[in-house]
């Protein structure tokens, strides 16, 4: 008998809508207090998933959701950071969509 793999499902911060941690992207405040995005999934620090859509980026950055999650404040430079990541991400595809890098 086969046993399936666990595969572990996450909810986005934003629109609240759980899928396979994979398909989402990581926000992740560290012990040194930095942001960083596409952070490995073992990373230590504090975790937030966003679904690859600009929308939810928005909807996440607009709203203190994102904050709420880091359990922490974004300063304006993690918001600027956020923000240019999602305008990069909207140049190189325009239909919204954010490709994933595994890592």
């Amino acid at each position: 008998m086969r046993r399936c793999k666990h595969e572990p499902v996450r909810t986005c911060v934003a629109c609240r809508t759980r899928r396979d941690q994979r398909s989402l992207v990581r926000v992740v405040r560290g012990p040194d207090g930095k942001l960083s995005i596409y952070a490995s999934r073992r990373e230590g620090g504090r975790g937030a998933y966003i679904c690859p859509n600009s929308e939810c980026w928005q909807k996440a950055l607009k709203s203190n959701r994102l904050e709420h999650s880091l359990r922490s404040r974004l300063t304006t430079e993690d918001r600027d950071a956020l923000l240019q990541y999602l305008s990069l991400v909207q140049e190189s595809n325009p239909n919204g969509k954010i490709s994933i890098k595994q890592e």
